[in-house]
């Protein structure tokens, strides 16, 4: 389908509709944070919500509100980015490119005559199981990087426009990083319902954090090479800086070689490699 048709054919629902509050999602479990895409800010998941419903950790009430108001034709206020742009501009805004993608816009009947209220495993999924990180790159911050957090700690944040590396600002949203050996309800939740989210996945993402120093990227590796038959046609995507000790790194690259070579997966081509001069003070 043309970008052309896919806006008529989501317009066709209502001025405001984007698959993509249904087909993808974003997870930092790590902060118990969630959103669909990049231009919402990331909300928080109640505990409540996932104690009940681990898929919460994507159907949020939050988020089912939104596509309440999607499907009854208005636009979401927290989805302004693509208003401005098909508002002030001819171009196609990024909910029409998010739902034109197959593994979205092939949900299309499935999503639009279910109620705003149903469950929906998601096809796109990114996840940070952890803020555990070797590395404190100027770019990142504490919500990402276990050595921010430490350098904080010790020396204190350094100022930025936005504030971004303030711990105490992060304490006050409830925003605060779990360390990686503390119980994490978010990542439980996860793990509850992986089973389930596993078998409808198109994409899978692990990002961090650093992914190959969290037992919980190994264990999704270990999971899809002994289950692959439920989803072979996955495609599976790791973003890493490639700099963790070597058993880790011999570890993850046999894991890799099964997946890839016995075509357990569909692709796994999607190494990407973040390379980033440490910071120092």
């Amino acid at each position: 389908m043309t970008s052309q048709e896919v806006k008529n054919k989501l317009d066709g629902v209502g001025c405001g509709m984007c698959l993509a509050k249904w087909t993808q999602v974003t997870m930092h479990l790590s902060t118990g944070m969630t959103h669909s895409c990049h231009h919402p800010a990331p909300h928080k998941i109640p505990l409540r919500e996932i104690r009940r419903n681990p898929s919460a950790l994507h159907n949020t009430r939050f988020k089912k509100m939104k596509r309440k108001e999607m499907l009854e034709g208005k636009r979401p206020d927290e989805c302004n980015y693509c208003w401005n742009v098909e508002d002030n501009s001819d171009s196609f805004s990024d909910r029409v490119f998010k739902s034109s993608e197959p593994w979205s816009i092939d949900s299309f009947d499935e999503i639009t005559n279910s109620s705003w209220k149903t469950d929906f495993n998601p096809k796109y999924v990114e996840v940070s199981f952890s803020n555990t990180c070797n590395f404190k790159c100027a770019y990142c911050g504490p919500q990402y990087t276990s050595k921010w957090v430490e350098e904080i700690e010790k020396h204190g944040p350094y100022k930025t426009s936005t504030n971004f590396n303030q711990i105490d600002s992060l304490r006050e949203r409830d925003e605060m990083p779990f360390k990686q050996n503390e119980e994490n309800p978010y990542v439980e939740a996860f793990w509850e319902w992986w089973p389930d989210l596993y078998k409808d996945l198109h994409t899978f993402r692990i990002t961090g954090g650093e992914p190959l120093l969290s037992k919980d990227t190994f264990k999704v590796l270990e999971y899809i090479r002994d289950n692959w038959e439920d989803n072979p046609n996955l495609s599976l995507a790791i973003n890493t800086n490639m700099n963790v000790p070597t058993k880790l790194m011999e570890k993850f690259i046999t894991l890799c070689n099964d997946l890839s070579n016995n075509n357990k997966v569909r692709e796994l081509n999607n190494l990407l490699i973040s390379i980033a001069q440490k910071m120092a003070f």
